[in-house]
């Protein structure tokens, strides 16, 4: 009994293996820097504002880059980008973009806070009034 658990180990073990290859690869989901945002000053109740951003990194190696925008109180949201990071142990210098258009629509007046994640350690913080007319 001994002797066929650990011949159940060892093939185990040895089909794990890729002979002949000595293969590097990395596949992650991570958080991107945010370098522009543009969020308007003033707008009117039930009407839609548009909200853009661009995030970039500097590497071939980010793909999918993408935004997402969270409430996290009433007149309180955040606004983070993230993207994936694939690599077989080689990357190239070059800038990857990605843009966003979010339609936002504010349904009571007030102030809205958007706190935009710019990068690991920049948080920036963004009003808009929101006004039953302009």
């Amino acid at each position: 009994m001994k002797t066929f658990v650990f011949f159940v180990i060892a093939l185990l073990a040895v089909s794990c293996l890729k002979t002949g290859k000595d293969t590097y690869y990395i596949r992650t989901t991570g958080r991107v820097e945010i370098s522009q945002v543009d969020i308007p000053k003033t707008s009117t109740v039930n009407q839609n504002v548009n909200l853009k951003a661009r995030a970039e990194e500097s590497s071939s190696c980010w793909s999918n880059l993408n935004f997402v925008l969270t409430k996290k109180k009433d007149f309180e949201y955040t606004m983070e980008a993230f993207g994936i990071f694939e690599s077989t142990g080689s990357c190239q210098d070059i800038k990857v973009y990605g843009d966003t258009t979010i339609v936002f629509k504010p349904t009571v007046t007030g102030q809205y806070v958007f706190k935009v994640t710019m990068s690991e350690t920049e948080t920036e913080s963004d009003t808009l009034n929101v006004v039953n007319e302009i």
